[in-house]
Order: structure tokens, then C-alpha cells, then sequence
């Protein structure tokens, strides 16, 4: 998901919030200043801030990348230039708190950490890449384009732009005033995204990363209805079904974004707070369900697939000389992924229901063997596909806790509840002693 939008470089003007920008070359002491608001501002300008600016490179491959085939710009770092805007009291911030937290309720918040000014100029471009993960609370991107003169340089989110097309040199002065103003785009930043060609003049932009944290202010958002409302409506259809886990297990949601987490082993249950889009969407009606919820990385074995709540980092590779990964798994607490349909009280196996597709998790060498990532590169987080998992209890139980947390389906359900009862506590007996058979050998 994505947000952009402009406001008048006047409205900013008013606040004290954006006049001019001083910016010095390399390592020199005298400070240059370049004026954004003023209307005769012109090419000759901005090549002043280029010549104080570097070529900007990317990340690929495990380093850092110099190749004007992949990626022409230049960029400046934020310790050679210091903007005379206020990202938080200009009102950027509440418009983009809105359209990428709108399914939060409180306690946490975007933190914008200024990045790097990059200018293109004419047949600059950089092609399709996704952010650098920078530290696993990194959420999202904030691309604000100063007021210039530019045409071509659009930001395309998505494959080909299908996400959103970007046309800041449209947005940058008022259609009738002709007044310059700053037009600004945030998207999550595990978005594939791409500058396209400038035609002519310059397109200046700073970009932040905006990292979640926690905040002690509450400040619930309205959630968009009828999406939630569709969504809770589905996964109460599939809790009332007599068909899904009648014996309880989860539903399994492969989620659709990427988020950057460290290569080490690590807790994962914190990332259930600062889910993005729709992966967000569908914990809040899983919540509203009153089902509990957590995100898991499910692994690969060399016999079968094991889910867990934490990354094993280098550890299987300590190991694996000596036990095999399905046994190292195992030791780790992992459980065995099931079908839908299997039963069992061990505690071993774990029945999973998957209502989306789960994706492979992206390994190291597969993030670093092949694409690019934008800006320089790091090596400590990479992007990986987790899953979501909300735990249902057996059919007669989550019926009964559906009337409990809503009275008004008491009636309506009633029938349901009597149809169950008897039925419920039923055990595969069959299915248990075989699985205990299958592990009898093995110790923990």
C-alpha cells in the first residue's frame, strides 16, 4: 500500500517549516544554501547542488554497486545538508499515519530518520529494486520531491507501475497558482519500486525510512468497515463450518508483504503489532473473532515442513554434521505441519489449514544472489516471508466462545451448539498411536 499526496510550499511557509535548504561539499565548512520556494529558481541552481552531491551507488551482490546501467543519480548524505522542513508538524506524517497504520489501534507509531537527498537530472533513472532492510523495525519509505521544473522521473510502485504511477512533476506547482509546493509518496518498503527516465530538468527528493515504535499515546484510528467487516464475515463462516479442524489446529495466512528481520534467531511474536496492508487487515478480524494470533516462519525439513515461532540463524549449521535438520528442528521445539484433517494430542504435529499460500522464506544467499536492493547495502537484515497463524479451538468450544464474545448469534446458533455437542471430545485414537509410534525413537 501506498500514500501521495502535495501541500503549498505557502501553508508550510506559514509555520516556519520550509524556506530553504543549506547544504556543503564533502568535507568543506562553507554552507550553501539553494531556495525551493523561490519561483525563479532554475537549472543553473540545482547544478550547484550537484556538483556538491556523489554518484549514487546500490546494493547487490553483498556490497556496494557503481553501475550507471542500473542505477544514474546523485545522492548527498544527511550530514552534508540540513533542510528547513519539518516532516512531523507539517501535517506530512498524520496523512501518512492514516493511510499505513489505519489498521492499528494505538501504541505505536512511524519515526521518520532522514536518509539521503539523491537528484536526477536528465536520462537519470534507477531501475526496479527494493529498499535495504535497515534493522527489523523498518516499515516503510517516505519520498518527499522538492518544487523543480522536471518532466519524466516518475516513481513507479509495483511491477511496471501497477501499484501507482508518480508524476511529481505534475504535482510540485499549483495547477492554477503555478505556486511551488512539495508533493510526497510513502509506500512499505518491501514494495518493488523504480525511478523512471527524466526527461529534462531535475528531480530533487529527500527520503526517509520510517521505523515503527512503540508510543505511550493512544490514538485509535477508524478502520476502514467494509473491508474488515467482509473479511470477519469470511473467517466466521469458516470457524461455524463442520468440515475445518472440527478437532481444533490453525488457520494459516501466507503473508503478502516482506519484512526485514534479523539473520539471528529471534522472537517473531512482536512482529504481530506492525503487520502492513492487508496482512494487517487480517489479524484485526482475526482479533475481533477473539482468536489468538502470532507470526511464524514455517521451514523446510528433509521429510517435512516444521513451524515455528523464531529464526534458528546459524544454529542448524552448527549442527547439521551430526543430526539432521528435521531432528534439529524438532529439538528446537518446531512442529510438525499437517493437513487440515489430521488429529492428534501430542503436541507434536500441529494441523494447519492454510486459507492463503504461504511463500519460501528468503534465505541470505537468496537475497543477496540475485536483484538489486536500493541505496548501499547492509549486511545484518534481510527480508523474509512469514506466516500469520490464528488457533482454533475444536468445533463446540469456538462456536460457544463466537456466542460468548457476541450474545446477539446466541439464538442463531443455538441449533449449531446442540447439532455438536455430543459429538465434541471425539479422538483419532488410531491416528495418535501411530505418531507416537513415529517418534518413539526419538528424544528431546
Amino acid at each position: 500500500m501506498s500514500t501521495a499526496t502535495r501541500t503549498t510550499v505557502e501553508d508550510l511557509k506559514k509555520q516556519i517549516l520550509f524556506k530553504q535548504m543549506y547544504f556543503r561539499n564533502g568535507q568543506s565548512s562553507d554552507a550553501s544554501v539553494i531556495n525551493f520556494a523561490d519561483n525563479s529558481l532554475g537549472d543553473a541552481d540545482i547544478a550547484k547542488l550537484v556538483e556538491a552531491s556523489q554518484r549514487a551507488t546500490f546494493g547487490r551482490g553483498g556490497e556496494d554497486v557503481f553501475d550507471e546501467s542500473y542505477r544514474k543519480a546523485w545522492k548527498m548524505d544527511n550530514s552534508q545538508f540540513a533542510p528547513q522542513f519539518d516532516v512531523i508538524h507539517s501535517g506530512v506524517m498524520d496523512i501518512i499515519h492514516e493511510q499505513l497504520l489505519h489498521y492499528e489501534k494505538g501504541g505505536v507509531k512511524l519515526d521518520p530518520r532522514l536518509y539521503k537527498l539523491n537528484v536526477y537530472g536528465p536520462g537519470s533513472f534507477f531501475k526496479p529494486h527494493v529498499d535495504t532492510p535497515r534493522g527489523n523495525d523498518l516499515f516503510a519509505t517516505l519520498v518527499v520531491v522538492f518544487p523543480t521544473v522536471h518532466s519524466g522521473g516518475n516513481l513507479l510502485l509495483g511491477k511496471e507501475g501497477k501499484l501507482l504511477n508518480f508524476d511529481s512533476s505534475n504535482l510540485v506547482f499549483h495547477p492554477e497558482t503555478k505556486a511551488p509546493q512539495i508533493a510526497f509518496a510513502a509506500f512499505y518498503s518491501d514494495i518493488e519500486h523504480e525511478v523512471a527516465p527524466v526527461e529534462k530538468g531535475y528531480r530533487v527528493t529527500l527520503t526517509y525510512n520510517l521505523h515503527l515504535v512503540k508510543t505511550n499515546l493512544e490514538d485509535p484510528k477508524p478502520v476502514p468497515a467494509k473491508p474488515l467487516e467482509e473479511l470477519v464475515a469470511t473467517v466466521t463462516k469458516l470457524m461455524l463450518d463442520h468440515e475445518v479442524l472440527p478437532n481444533g489446529g490453525v488457520l494459516g495466512f501466507g503473508l503478502l508483504h516482506k519484512y526485514p528481520v534479523d539473520t539471528k534467531k529471534i522472537g517473531l511474536l512482536k512482529f504481530g503489532g506492525a503487520l502492513k496492508g492487508n496482512d494487517a487487515l487480517i489479524k484485526t478480524a482475526c482479533l475481533q473473532l477473539k482468536l489468538h494470533t502470532s507470526v511464524q516462519v514455517v521451514y523446510q525439513g528433509e521429510e517435512e515442513d516444521y513451524i515455528m515461532d523464531r529464526f534458528s540463524g546459524d544454529t542448524i549449521g552448527d549442527y547439521e554434521e551430526i543430526m539432521s535438520v528435521d531432528e534439529i528442528l524438532r529439538d528446537f521445539g518446531a512442529k510438525r505441519v499437517c493437513g487440515p484433517s489430521y488429529q492428534s494430542n501430542s503436541g507434536r504435529s500441529l494441523p494447519v489449514l492454510w486459507v492463503t499460500p504461504r511463500m519460501k522464506m528468503m534465505t541470505t544467499d537468496a537475497a543477496f544472489g540475485s536483484g538489486a536492493f536500493g541505496n548501499e547495502f547492509a549486511l545484518e537484515h534481510v527480508y523474509g516471508d512469514l506466516v500469520l497463524t490464528a488457533e482454533l479451538k475444536p468445533l463446540q468450544d469456538r462456536v460457544a466462545s463466537l456466542v460468548d464474545a457476541f450474545p446477539h448469534l446466541k439464538e442463531e446458533y443455538s441449533r449449531l451448539l446442540e447439532e455438536i455437542s455430543g459429538s465434541s471430545g471425539e479422538d483419532d485414537e488410531e491416528e495418535e498411536e501411530e505418531e507416537e509410534e513415529e517418534y518413539s525413537d526419538m528424544s528431546y
